[in-house]
């Protein structure tokens, strides 16, 4: 048999010339480059299979009799998901993304000159001691609720950087609060300050998966609820507080997300919490819960809408859920003119709903704006 002559491959016969000032870098930049792509392949590949899931479960559920059961929570490889069709996961070109972060398709048209953003942007002092029922939206999608005797914060946010406009007021000058509702941990409906300063003094009502975070500082006057799950307010037992679905996400998906509704012998209060639109979402939830007196409706944050369509409602898709909500006696547009996160013009939101419902309105329910801090009656 003849000999070869050819030698085995090895780093001998290839010498890398590490003395060289570019090898170790481009070793190092090589590495990590083969790294990343093996990672993102393997994530991606994760995530495909838990959306493969995630699908089937949803086209199960499609004739379930119980719309409850057709929405209920849906938890995968530890991870809350939504089960709704409408659900699609929030997609952008690479390049789009690069744009949007660094704010070159920028579209808000924020006013440079103070007063102006101002005049735009009013503030009131809300009217506090409110004997009957009324809704203030203080900013993004902080409400305080009075009913039944009762103070009620939602998404509590008083932190000043960022925000087009401050708060109408401090957390101290609202007072004693009763109950906080928090419909996620977004960073924009969940102030860190304000849970140490109200601490175990109120009553949190928070999704499955957050009570721990809150435990871990000290706070355990928490309750969790499940999609769909009421209870009776422990001060209050006349008033229930219920969790019902949304269409949206959290930090990390270990925590649910949720819209809630207050509900007492004489009145229903929806707020809706960050949500894509579902049309028979908000329809089983007027068929279980409605009339409701007032409804807080998010209608901003909508532009780019391959990043934002599945999370937020632009305000026509607002306007469909109050009607789909049952009319509600008053609807008020939250979530907008207070942190600009998206592209839209910053009164967009505001004036395409005006421009929207004036052509709809009948009289017999109103979905309103209002400045913030204004107080309203029902």
């Amino acid at each position: 048999m003849p000999i070869s002559n050819h030698k085995r491959l090895s780093f001998v016969n290839f010498p890398i010339p590490f003395d060289h000032p570019y090898t170790i870098p481009t070793l190092v930049a090589t590495v990590g480059a083969s790294a990343f792509l093996y990672y993102s392949l393997q994530a991606s590949h994760k995530s495909d299979l838990k959306e493969a899931i995630r699908q089937q479960v949803v086209h199960k559920r499609r004739h379930l009799k119980r719309k409850q059961d057709k929405f209920a929570s849906l938890k995968i490889e530890n991870q809350y998901v939504n089960p709704f069709v409408e659900w699609k996961q929030p997609s952008i070109s690479l390049l789009d993304s690069v744009l949007y972060w660094f704010g070159i398709n920028n579209n808000n048209q924020i006013p440079k000159i103070e007063q102006d953003l101002i005049d735009a942007l009013p503030t009131v002092k809300p009217e506090l001691d409110c004997n009957s029922t009324s809704l203030t939206w203080l900013g993004q999608s902080t409400c305080l609720i009075t009913m039944r005797g009762l103070k009620i914060l939602t998404d509590p946010v008083f932190e000043h950087s960022k925000r087009l406009r401050p708060p109408p007021c401090s957390l101290n000058e609202l007072g004693k609060i009763d109950i906080v509702l928090v419909s996620h941990q977004h960073l924009d409906h969940l102030d860190e300050k304000v849970v140490e300063k109200l601490g175990n003094d109120v009553t949190w009502y928070t999704p499955l998966g957050l009570r721990q975070w809150f435990v871990k500082k000290g706070i355990d006057n928490v309750i969790e609820l499940d999609w769909w799950q009421e209870i009776h307010h422990k001060e209050h037992s006349d008033v229930i507080i219920a969790s019902v679905p949304s269409m949206h996400t959290s930090n990390n998906e270990e925590s649910l997300w949720c819209s809630f509704v207050i509900k007492s012998q004489s009145e229903s209060i929806f707020f809706c919490g960050d949500t894509g639109y579902v049309p028979e979402l908000f329809q089983c939830i007027r068929e279980i819960y409605s009339p409701f007196t007032f409804a807080a409706l998010p209608i901003g944050t909508f532009e780019p809408a391959a990043m934002f369509k599945s999370l937020y409602m632009n305000p026509k898709e607002a306007i469909q859920a109050h009607f789909d909500l049952g009319l509600p006696r008053i609807s008020i547009g939250i979530h907008w003119g207070t942190f600009m996160k998206s592209n839209e013009p910053y009164l967009s939101p505001t004036q395409q709903l005006h421009e929207l419902y004036s052509k709809i309105e009948d009289g017999s329910s109103r979905f309103i704006t209002t400045s913030f801090g204004e107080t309203v009656y029902a």
